[in-house]
């Protein structure tokens, strides 16, 4: 299996061989964390609505395409540093990079941190010789970096969704995530940028990796 398949596997393993009890449900954020961070959303969208808008650039259909591979890293825990907050506190972070093209971008190089919830993951269904399909939750963030020196420009993206096992398709491991064009980390010609879409990352059994992602850019946003 390739590396992220087999980090997955052996924590769920070792997960149901020392607690026969599920943990399933222990994780869910609490309520009144989830009202302040919607409501911090509206305040920031109202606040936003009465600054003047500063000149801003069309709507535009977002495409991306390229090629990597995983890269081979021992980084247990999250990507970002943060606390991980799987049910039993056990994160990994994958990492990836390679080539691609987008729309507004060009050609660029990427890396991509993705950390995986390795407890709560779920089996889809099938089971197969290696272990079955299973579906993890993950975040993390994808850049795309053009240029160089005083034209260096970084596109950055965060994402968030699913990490699945597919017992069907030699247990290739699909990664398929909801994104957002994160303007705060973004550089150069990005750093007005905005815009969603999804994002998804197919890694081959020897960790040869694809990508490709739609949604929708605007090159210079208000924000």
């Amino acid at each position: 299996m390739a590396p992220l398949r087999t980090a997955i596997a052996m924590s769920i393993l070792t997960m149901l061989a020392t607690s026969g009890v599920g943990r399933a449900g222990s994780n869910h954020p609490d309520p009144s964390t989830v009202r302040a961070a919607l409501e911090h959303q509206n305040r920031t969208r109202k606040s936003s609505a009465t600054v003047q808008a500063q000149a801003t650039s069309p709507l535009a259909q977002f495409n991306l395409r390229g090629l990597g591979t995983e890269v081979p890293n021992s980084i247990t825990g999250t990507c970002s540093g943060e606390p991980c907050a799987a049910s039993a506190g056990d994160c990994e972070c994958i990492t990836y990079s390679g080539t691609l093209t987008a729309t507004n971008v060009g050609n660029a190089s990427w890396n991509a941190a993705i950390t995986v919830n390795l407890d709560d993951c779920v089996n889809t269904g099938t089971e197969d010789p290696s272990g079955g399909g299973f579906c993890c939750f993950g975040d993390g963030t994808l850049d795309a970096m053009t240029g160089s020196g005083n034209s260096a420009s970084t596109l950055a993206m965060s994402f968030t969704g699913p990490i699945c096992n597919d017992p069907n398709a030699n247990d290739d491991t699909s990664i398929q995530m909801g994104f957002i064009i994160d303007t705060a980390d973004s550089t150069g010609k990005f750093q007005h940028s905005a815009g969603t879409g999804q994002i998804n990352l197919f890694e081959a059994d020897d960790a040869t990796t694809y990508v490709v992602g739609n949604g929708l850019i605007q090159p210079v946003s208000p924000f």
